[in-house]
C-alpha cells in the first residue's frame, strides 16, 4: 500500500536536503522549524515536521537492521565476498517471503486478487533460484580459473626443477602423479 507524501515530502528538494542536514546535525524539531521559518519560509507543522522524523528513523532503523541480518547471514555462508553477498541476499528474498506467507493472509488474499501482484511475486521467486544457480555457477567457474592457475604455476616449478636438478621425464611424470595428482 503506498502512503501519501505528506506536507515534507511535498516540499522542494533543497528544502528537503537541508532538513536532513539539520536533523543530522543533531537540531530538534523546534530548532529545524525556527531555521525552515527563518530559511525558507515554509509553512510546516511542527507534528508534520514530527511524522517525518519519526518515518525517517523507522526507514533508517529497518535499514540497519536488514543490514545487520546480512552481515550475519554474510559471516556464516561462502569464502569468496561475492558469494556471501548473493547467498546473503538470496536468504533475506527467502525469509522475507516465508514472513508474507506465514504471517500476512491479508498479504496473501491480496496478491491471489492481482495478478500483477502474483506475477511480481513469481518473478521474485525464479530471479532467487535463478541468483541460486548463477552463484553457484560463479563459484564453481572462479575455483577452476584458481585450479588451473595453481596447476600451470606447479608445472613451470616443476619444469625448473627438473631442468635445475637434471631429473628424467620418468622422474617428472611420477613427481606430477603423485605429488601434484596430475594424470599424464
Amino acid at each position: 500500500m503506498a502512503h501519501r507524501p505528506s506536507t515534507v515530502d511535498k516540499l522542494p528538494q533543497a528544502i528537503r536536503d537541508e532538513i536532513q542536514k539539520l536533523r543530522g546535525a543533531g537540531y530538534s524539531i523546534d530548532e529545524v522549524l525556527a531555521a525552515l521559518r527563518e530559511l525558507h519560509s515554509a509553512d510546516i507543522s511542527r507534528s508534520a515536521l514530527g511524522r517525518h522524523f519519526k518515518r525517517m528513523e523507522d526507514v533508517g532503523r529497518e535499514m540497519r537492521q536488514s543490514k545487520d541480518m546480512a552481515e550475519m547471514l554474510v559471516r556464516q555462508l561462502g569464502d569468496e565476498p561475492e558469494s556471501r553477498i548473493v547467498q546473503a541476499n538470496i536468504q533475506l528474498m527467502h525469509s522475507t517471503l516465508m514472513r508474507l506467507f506465514v504471517g500476512d493472509s491479508d498479504a496473501i488474499k491480496e496478491i491471489k486478487e492481482n495478478p500483477q501482484a502474483l506475477m511480481m511475486l513469481s518473478k521474485a521467486l525464479d530471479h532467487l533460484t535463478r541468483s541460486s544457480k548463477t552463484d553457484a555457477d560463479f563459484i564453481a567457474k572462479v575455483e577452476a580459473r584458481v585450479e588451473a592457475r595453481i596447476r600451470a604455476e606447479n608445472e613451470e616449478r616443476l619444469k625448473e626443477v627438473v631442468k635445475e636438478k637434471g631429473l628424467t621425464a620418468e622422474t617428472a611424470k611420477m613427481i606430477r602423479a603423485r605429488i601434484l595428482g596430475q594424470k599424464q
